[in-house]
């Protein structure tokens, strides 16, 4: 029997924050929705979480697996979900009261757009990547003319500015749609959200942009942001890869704005590797051997990057680590003195 929302959520190590996400989302002052829950083969208290919640209430559903990654625990979960709408809700995370009943009237008053857009905030009142698209009802014309040129990578404003951010927990998404431009790789699990999001929007029709903030990102040291990972790189090249087979390829004018995008995605992850390094020399051998192998560095495209961001990629693309690294702490050391607050 079709519902109007199924809400999925991938359920890895959030033993801590899970029964808080689950309850903000049982919570709802809506009440038309299936939640699933999909047990990755979480070595935790989990799987016992989930099946707790599920013999409490007939709108939870459980899918026990072994462990896949998040992109292939999401798509288990889509094709179970028979909701006309999808929205998904990270295990660690949690929802407003609010949030479905908000996208309910957005969708009823505005002909059922393909895409909702809404805003999010973090557990320590900020937003690292506002919202930046105007608030209302789009068509197609409307998005071709003021969403596809700035959507991943806005260049009119300055720093690192997307139009929309490619999260998926900020998305509320026909299920039809989705199902047809889900990654369809499941080794894509960094910039996951990147890949399906933006080929959703590209191939919608109408969407539609509330401004309110009803999606709480909990921020904490366990999250995948704050770990250093070895094959960062790496999983940055295959996320790249995939979007330019996929998206690129019916988008080719988009083409500028993913360099963008993937420039400032590899500088932050050079800075990651400084932050969990006990030297700049540590930092520089390290970034050495997590590229090797990659072809990352060299297949970065620069069309369209900014020139301090092109200054600072040149000598990465040549090898030079230690350089680079310098560089980089120089950047930061520098954006420091800029911004101190005066005693």
């Amino acid at each position: 029997m079709e519902t109007e929302f199924s809400i999925i959520v991938p359920v890895y190590n959030v033993e801590r924050w899970l029964p808080a996400c689950l309850d903000s989302i049982l919570a709802q002052t809506y009440t038309d929705f299936e939640l699933i829950l999909v047990d990755d083969g979480s070595p935790d208290g989990c799987p016992a979480i989930c099946d707790r919640y599920a013999a409490k209430d007939p709108r939870v559903h459980v899918i026990h697996r072994q462990n896949g990654g998040v992109t292939s625990a999401r798509r288990a979960a889509l094709d179970r979900a028979r909701g006309a709408y999808i929205a998904f809700v990270d295990g660690d995370d949690w929802v407003k009261p609010q949030w479905l009943q908000t996208m309910a009237d957005c969708i009823g008053q505005n002909s059922r757009p393909d895409v909702v857009v809404f805003d999010y905030v973090q557990d320590d009142g900020r937003t690292d990547q506002p919202l930046l698209a105007a608030a209302g009802y789009y068509d197609k014309s409307r998005m071709e003319r003021e969403i596809y040129p700035y959507m991943l990578f806005d260049r009119r404003r300055g720093g690192y500015a997307q139009l929309i951010p490619g999260y998926q927990c900020t998305k509320l998404i026909r299920r039809p749609l989705l199902l047809e431009h889900f990654v369809r790789d499941d080794a894509v699990t960094t910039f996951e959200d990147v890949a399906m999001v933006y080929e959703c929007m590209y191939n919608a029709q109408s969407l539609f942009v509330c401004p309110q903030a009803l999606y709480c990102y909990r921020i904490h040291q366990q999250s995948s942001l704050h770990q250093y990972d070895p094959a960062l790189f790496a999983k940055i090249q295959r996320s790249r890869d995939y979007l330019a087979a996929h998206l690129l390829r019916q988008a080719p004018e988009m083409t500028a704005q993913a360099n963008c995008f993937f420039a400032a995605q590899t500088i932050r992850a050079v800075g990651l590797e400084i932050r969990h390094s006990a030297s700049l020399g540590q930092a520089a051998r390290r970034l050495k051997a997590d590229l090797r192998g990659t072809g990352l560095a060299g297949q970065l495209r620069l069309e369209g990057v900014s020139l301090r961001n092109r200054l600072f990629l040149l000598p990465l693309k040549c090898h030079a680590y230690y350089l680079t690294v310098l560089i980089y702490s120089a950047r930061v050391r520098l954006y420091q003195l800029l911004h101190r607050k005066p005693a």
